[in-house]
């Protein structure tokens, strides 16, 4: 489990509105940081360092700007269950607008840099500001929509079809702010992260990310994951990414799809 300390926050200047806010769930956010002006800290956190920890007194929303982190709970015998992942451009902490205590510890994966919003600022500024209300409950409804299908995740797909609709869902996050290149991305977790969010020992995660490959379905340089055949990938994880507002149809971005003996061994794979 992570642990972190207040060393790890270092002051920056303010910063300016839309820095790396392209995100839809967190549309309006860009003004809400330059109405709040100095009232917002720009903080800088180091890898592995815990934002938020598990039942403290929250008095902060956050904007992540150019991290990854993931928000997860440890359950009484050590195990830990990541309920998500923040990405670049992602808003986090709305908790923090309704219960007294925080349901998750939130951690970074990577250096972050994020802008800390005090609730009692963002309760002032939404008496007055109705498109910041509707970014808010919009940020909040896309969060319930993403949990929704990380527990269909658990529940009831495959170990394959979780592993495809994990990057198809990162894929489509990452897209709609701009930090993805074609059909590629840089994804910096570890199989032990991957698998404490989809239920799967670091060994399954390691041989279904093989088979998906040997599938020709993605391909694994590094860091740096491609989808190969998007349409394919969707069909099999069951993905269907308007949950993200992605309307893009999955054939739009298809590959040549494989051959008919091929697609049925594939299947057969995703159905185990």
């Amino acid at each position: 489990m992570w642990t972190g300390s207040e060393s790890a926050l270092v002051d920056l200047p303010a910063k300016s509105a839309c820095t790396a806010i392209s995100s839809s769930f967190v549309a309006g956010l860009d003004s809400l940081l330059y109405a709040c002006g100095s009232e917002t800290k720009s903080v800088r956190f180091r890898k592995g360092t815990d934002v938020v920890i598990a039942g403290s007194r929250p008095d902060s929303l956050y904007v992540n700007h150019d991290g990854w982190l993931y928000g997860y709970k440890i359950l009484h015998n050590g195990g830990r269950q990541i309920v998500n992942f923040v990405l670049p451009g992602e808003l986090f902490g709305l908790q923090s607008l309704t219960f007294t205590s925080s349901f998750y510890s939130i951690a970074t994966v990577t250096p972050c840099t994020l802008s800390k919003v005090p609730v009692a600022l963002i309760d002032r500024m939404t008496e007055r500001n109705a498109k910041l209300t509707r970014a808010l409950l919009h940020a909040a409804v896309g969060e319930t929509a993403i949990l929704g299908e990380h527990l269909i995740n658990a529940g009831r797909r495959s170990a394959y079809g979780r592993v495809g609709h994990f990057l198809l869902e990162l894929f489509v996050r990452l897209k709609r702010g701009g930090w993805t290149e074609d059909m590629s991305f840089v994804m910096p977790l570890t199989q032990e992260l991957i698998g404490d969010a989809l239920g799967l020992s670091p060994v399954h995660v390691n041989r279904t990310l093989r088979s998906l490959r040997d599938d020709k379905l993605i391909a694994l340089h590094g860091r740096h994951v491609t989808l190969c055949d998007f349409a394919a990938l969707c069909r099999l994880s069951d993905f269907e990414g308007s949950y993200l507002g992605d309307q893009t149809a999955p054939h739009d971005r298809a590959a040549p799809a494989a051959a008919a003996g091929d697609a049925q061994a594939i299947a057969l794979r995703a159905a185990s």
